[in-house]
């Protein structure tokens, strides 16, 4: 009885995509379709599938009106947005300068400028249209400035990164004071379980001496009771005693006082000194590449892990020293000659 109401070819169309995972209304149209197609009653139709005999009738003229893009059109149209392009633009404008922290304050927002309603579901959704996601702000010093860390990256980083090697190296210097704690980070866990991680009171730290040669990425470090220019000065003496026929040896530093004091400014000044001292702008940490360094290994080894003795957590960094060969393939995609600078005054919250 097949062929009294579609072409052969719909026909076959219309049984592939039965067998496909479609929209269940153009199933059901389908569905009426292949069952007319075969000689069933519009009333048999209907019971057979829980419909109304209209309906049936109403997909039967679908076809023959439109054909197979009829069936299988969903001419749906979205509801006009609630507000409109300048109210959505005066929106947009009141964000960038607010930064609102939750839906629900855009929300009363709206409502209190434009008399609109908007549930925060529905606030939410109208806020990724707009090309706006929810994140923290990245927190940077008050008076840095991109302009100046720009004009050095082009001048003086990347000419020195460009010429280092064993002859002429280059060092990125600088410390880093983890904390004896617990320092919690996103990972994959049992959905419904809240997983705890132990901490200590955090008031008893390693201060630890770094610095990070550029042409071959390898590391000096050493532990200090406190950071100061003797520290400073005896780390500059073991990066010295590395290369005793290099010259210059470059190495950037901050504007720390143990960096710019008296006494270091003389060792840096004695006639037989081969280190070379090259000073950050001021507040651009950003750019001292032994900071991308510390935060790996803070990853490594302090996010989600639980040294319950001092002893333990001096351990730790002490393993990761010793095995820093293995995090090669790690750290070479990390220490790259790719800066971000900070202090942009368009990204700036008033």
């Amino acid at each position: 009885m097949a062929g009294l109401v579609l072409t052969a070819e719909d026909r076959a169309h219309f049984l592939q995509m039965m067998r496909r995972q479609i929209n269940s209304a153009v199933h059901r149209r389908m569905n009426v379709l292949l069952l007319l197609d075969d000689g069933w009653e519009p009333r048999q139709i209907a019971a057979a599938l829980f419909l109304d005999e209209t309906t049936v009738s109403q997909h039967r003229h679908l076809y023959e009106r439109s054909g197979r893009s009829g069936v299988e059109g969903l001419p749906y149209g979205g509801r006009r947005a609630a507000l409109d392009d300048e109210q959505q633009k005066a929106l947009a404008a009141w964000i960038d300068e607010t930064v609102p922290q939750t839906a629900k304050e855009v929300c009363m927002q709206v409502q209190a400028r434009f008399g609109v309603s908007y549930t925060a579901h529905a606030m939410a959704k109208l806020l990724r249209r707009l090309d706006f996601v929810h994140k923290r702000p990245k927190c940077v010093p008050a008076k840095a400035d991109e302009a100046a860390q720009r004009a050095f990256v082009a001048q003086t980083l990347l000419p020195l990164m460009q010429a280092a090697d064993e002859r002429s190296p280059l060092y990125f210097v600088d410390a880093t004071h983890p904390a004896h704690t617990g320092r919690p980070a996103h990972g994959w866990m049992r959905k419904g379980i809240t997983r705890e991680l132990r901490s200590n009171h955090g008031r008893v730290h390693l201060n630890i001496n770094g610095a990070l040669c550029w042409h071959d990425r390898s590391i000096v470090h050493r532990q200090e009771e406190k950071i100061t220019s003797a520290a400073m000065i005896a780390l500059l003496e073991d990066i010295a005693a590395r290369h005793p026929s290099a010259s210059p040896i470059s190495v950037v530093i901050d504007n720390a006082k143990y960096n710019i004091s008296r006494e270091i400014k003389e060792w840096f000044g004695r006639e037989a000194c081969r280190i070379k001292p090259i000073y950050l702008p001021s507040y651009a940490p950003n750019l001292n590449m032994i900071e991308r360094f510390w935060r790996f290994m803070k990853r490594k080894v302090l996010h989600n892990k639980y040294y319950p003795k001092l002893a333990d957590f001096r351990a730790a960094f002490d393993a990761f020293f010793a095995t820093i060969g293995g995090w090669k393939a790690e750290l070479e995609t990390l220490l790259t000659p790719k800066f971000h600078f900070i202090g942009t005054p368009a990204n700036g919250i008033p």
